[in-house]
């Protein structure tokens, strides 16, 4: 594992209540969104300090924004909020406006996330639907999820069942496949710190895209898989204690993310046909906020 290390150090006096970030890599700036004075101001942030993008009345409170994300090609940002809106911001702007609603969802949004390729945009909402959009914001497709979803991966339960049945021979530990754990989980809940977000992690190559959210009907949490296309390819089997980050590793063969079990922590990986594949604990920290983001 690599460590990670800092490469360069800025601070600036004029963030006042920084609501999202994002990077600008053909120009090598941050793009930051804050609230000031009852407005919204998209900023660039450049060693040479703030400079102001665009500014417009901010929402009705309260409200979250769920994604910021910069198109170096077009100089153009895409705000997404969780009360629906999409607006789409344009520091150069030719004929079309400045600051736009390019599409508003009634229900409210969840997640959000654009594709690697920056072609698709795909959003969960409050409804429990999971919609693909193009990049001109164009429905492409508008899934449901259901209990049904859960029958779609035939998981074959490989655990150690009980810990009372089991045998415990001098060489039982030795020999046990690390990658399976030792009991059988049926999904509950975490008891605390379940914030009950949607999280939503694209594979590298963005063939794929994970969804990783609550079923209300069985109140387990469950990571979906989707193809590109909007097909369902599996869901992951049963973890006690999952909560809701979520990222693909970089080469693209495992899931990750955080269970969060008798005051401990731990990173439990995913095969993409759902089923889990080993796990390592993280050190006990008191100010880990139990696993906002993983890397």
């Amino acid at each position: 594992m690599r460590n990670l290390r800092c490469v360069q150090l800025s601070t600036s006096d004029h963030t006042p209540d920084v609501k999202a970030t994002t990077w600008d890599v053909s120009r090598n700036s941050v793009i930051c969104l804050q609230e000031n004075d009852g407005f919204l101001r998209l900023n660039r942030w450049t060693e040479d300090g703030l400079h102001q993008i665009a500014s417009w009345d901010r929402p009705p409170s309260p409200y979250n924004v769920l994604d910021l994300h910069f198109f170096g090609d077009t100089e153009t940002a895409c705000v997404i909020f969780d009360n629906g809106d999409i607006v789409v911001v344009r520091e150069t702007p030719a004929a079309e406006e400045k600051i736009e609603i390019v599409g508003s969802i009634d229900v409210g949004i969840t997640a959000a996330s654009w594709s690697p390729d920056e072609e698709i945009l795909v959003l969960t909402t409050k409804a429990s639907t999971f919609i693909y959009l193009t990049r001109d914001f164009e429905e492409l497709v508008s899934v449901e999820f259901t209990a049904r979803d859960l029958d779609v991966s035939d998981h074959v339960s490989v655990g150690w069942g009980k810990k009372e049945t089991q045998f415990k021979g001098k060489k039982a530990r030795a020999l046990r496949d690390p990658t399976v754990p030792e009991t059988v989980d049926d999904g509950r809940l975490a008891e605390s710190n379940e914030l009950r977000e949607t999280t939503v992690s694209w594979r590298g190559d963005g063939a794929y895209v994970a969804v990783n959210s609550i079923e209300d009907s069985t109140q387990r949490r469950v990571i979906r898989i989707y193809s590109r296309e909007g097909i369902l390819d599996s869901v992951s089997e049963p973890v006690n204690g999952l909560i809701g980050p979520l990222s693909w590793r970089p080469a693209g063969n495992l899931v990750a993310g955080i269970q969060l079990f008798h005051h401990k922590r731990q990173v439990v990986f995913f095969e993409r046909n759902g089923l889990r594949h080993g796990q390592f604990p993280l050190r006990p920290l008191d100010r880990f906020e139990d696993g906002k983001e993983i890397l």
